[in-house]
């Protein structure tokens, strides 16, 4: 896919969107808290729920452990408190191959649902942990009666993802799974369970791969199939299509659409996808999913895992959206948020009303597009302009960038991926001067994160060199914020919509923007904060989608002005700039509609002298 180059004195979030060294920030207490994907660097068959004492419980799969996360917040899983509470017995039959665990609170108890085998992979069966006491960081044994905790149906055939369906008072187990001993096709099967370590009846196979959709890749694959309910009380599994390794891997659907979990005809399937791949949006592989409410309990959210680019395979980060409801209580799941797009922490979690101030000048420069001394280019469709430096991994490698910014003081912000499994470094130098280490924290090979260095420009042409340091790291990108800015930036989906939506673009500069805002009473308000009072100049981008002039209200704190757009290109994004008066402290900024369609990407502020 072709992406845009970015260069110095871009005025865009496309380059402020991926600035901040940590998932998540607040930039003061007033302003909403933001955070971007992916939440969890490196992982798979990601799952998490919360309790009642207030936590987020997390899963993945790990492949030889069974580790538990512990979080206040869902945009705090990267770093949340860890700890491996099971570890098999080499040589068991539940060694290897370790796959996608589920936590449940069962009948007053904590249960670990997992995939394992002895390391041949066509050995694959779910088994089952249960707490001891109520901790879910504390012991897990195997149930009484059961070997090694294996749980399987009567034709004891290759499993995997299961999960548990609790339905009218009586307990259902789901899995993924051979409808014989060959490697042919994974099915999704139901059966009754007597307690949460038992099957007690025959497998139903619900879903099998026969749509187009669901048979890319051999062999054939529905599987991880999740439960979801409706406040109306209708059930749905949400199951992952096609193979896991391939760019097509998407979400599915099932609907109890009778009143038998185990009769298969009461169950409709989704004739489409129900969450897919977005090439557009440089998003590739979403599946593999679980479901979970914000802090609050206000919102539902989708916790899934992704291809790290087009064509990684298993290489997959995690990542979440918050999703909606349709009229008739199917989900909306949307299209897939690419990968560091800034969007709004679930509600409940710490953060004010103000819509965030954002830098509105960064300089940016690409690492391929600087001196590069015995490292690689590799083209990458994850890395922001379509390549990143790679293999600095002797004592002459280093990246050297040609900067023209402004003289002054800077927050130098080079993105990295890091997959050594510990912090690695790059020795830093400007003009030719040693200013120590860059530090890069791991979080996985084609992760893309930021570390930041204060550094002071001198007027003219300046040099920053990256070279080798302690083991390795990868180089996508630099920017350098000015200390002192004086233009601020906000993006539209940012603000609080009303008859709009966001939908992606992945141009925009944030990859989002405010739809056409042509439905009726269409608007997007900005509650934002100003140090000063006095005139300001808006700068605002947008796109016309039909081509024609048009008309929106502007209201900056109850007083009403008219801004013309003028008609053009309908896919291109162009300025127009009007004067605001503002006052220090809070104000309120609104767009609505008047006439015609416009589609807003963002606004900048800066104060006239």
């Amino acid at each position: 896919m072709k992406r845009r180059k970015m260069y110095a004195f871009t005025l865009s979030l496309l380059i402020v969107a991926l600035l901040f060294p940590s998932p998540s920030f607040a930039a003061s207490p007033s302003e909403m808290k933001l955070f971007k994907n992916p939440v969890v660097g490196d992982g798979a068959d990601p799952w998490v729920v919360k309790h009642s004492d207030g936590y987020y419980y997390y899963m993945q799969t790990t492949g030889n452990n069974l580790t538990i996360r512990k979080s206040k917040t869902l945009t705090g899983l990267d770093h949340a408190e860890k700890k491996v509470v099971w570890t098999p017995e080499p040589g068991s039959e539940n060694s290897g191959n370790v796959w996608a665990p589920e936590l449940h609170y069962l009948d007053g108890k904590w249960y670990i649902y997992f995939a394992a085998g002895d390391g041949d992979m066509g050995k694959q069966r779910m088994y089952v942990l249960q707490s001891e006491g109520s901790d879910p960081l504390g012991k897990y044994s195997y149930p009484k009666g059961t070997k090694l905790g294996k749980i399987s149906d009567p034709s004891d055939k290759w499993a995997i993802d299961g999960t548990v369906l609790e339905y009218k008072n009586k307990r259902y187990f789901l899995w993924s799974g051979w409808e014989g001993d060959e490697n042919v096709s994974q099915q999704i099967y139901i059966a009754p369970m007597k307690n949460p370590w038992t099957i007690s009846g025959k497998r139903v196979e619900l879903s099998r791969p026969e749509l187009p959709w669901e048979k890319n890749g051999t062999p054939l694959i529905n599987e991880g199939p999740q439960i979801l309910k409706n406040k109306q009380g209708d059930v749905f599994i949400v199951y992952s299509a096609s193979g896991s390794w391939t760019d097509d891997y998407c979400l599915g659907m099932l609907k109890l659409t009778g009143k038998d979990p185990l009769k298969a005809g009461d169950w409709s399937k989704n004739p489409e996808p129900v969450f897919k791949s977005s090439p557009a949006d440089n998003i590739y592989g979403p599946g593999h999913n679980s479901f979970v409410k914000s802090p609050d309990g206000k919102e539902d959210w989708i916790v899934y895992h992704a291809a790290k680019f087009k064509g990684a395979g298993w290489n997959r980060n995690v990542r979440m959206q918050k999703f909606t409801w349709n009229a008739d209580g199917t989900p909306n799941f949307g299209t897939p948020v690419p990968a560091d797009t800034l969007l709004r922490a679930p509600s409940g979690e710490d953060g004010g009303k103000l819509v965030p101030a954002l830098p509105g000048k960064v300089y940016s420069y690409e690492a391929e597009d600087g001196v590069v001394n015995h490292a690689t280019i590799v083209n990458n469709s994850g890395a922001s302009g379509g390549s990143k430096v790679g293999m600095i991994d002797y004592n002459d490698s280093y990246v050297e960038f040609k900067v023209a910014a402004p003289p002054g003081d800077y927050t130098l912000k080079v993105r990295y991926s890091n997959g050594m499994g510990e912090t690695s470094t790059h020795q830093l130098a400007l003009n030719g001067k040693a200013l120590g280490e860059v530090q890069y924290t791991s979080y996985g090979w084609d992760t893309w994160r930021d570390a930041e260095r204060d550094i002071h420009l001198n007027a003219g042409e300046n040099k920053i060199r990256l070279s080798k340091g302690a083991l390795f790291a990868e180089v996508d990108r630099i920017d350098l914020v000015p200390k002192k800015t004086k233009v601020f930036q906000y993006e539209a989906e940012l603000g609080y919509l009303k008859n709009a939506k966001v939908v992606n673009e992945y141009d925009a500069a944030n990859h989002q923007k405010v739809g056409a805002m042509s439905a009726h009473k269409s608007s997007v308000r900005f509650p934002i904060s100003v140090e000063k009072s006095g005139t300001y100049v808006m700068n605002i981008r947008y796109k016309q989608p039909e081509g024609n002039n048009a008309v929106q209200v502007l209201r900056v704190n109850g007083k009403k002005s008219l801004i013309l757009y003028k008609g053009g290109v309908s896919d291109q994004w162009k300025e127009t700039m009007v004067k605001v008066r503002l006052k220090k402290g809070k104000n309120d900024i609104s767009f609505s509609k008047s006439r015609g369609a416009v589609e807003l990407d963002y606004f900048t502020l800066q104060q006239k002298h």
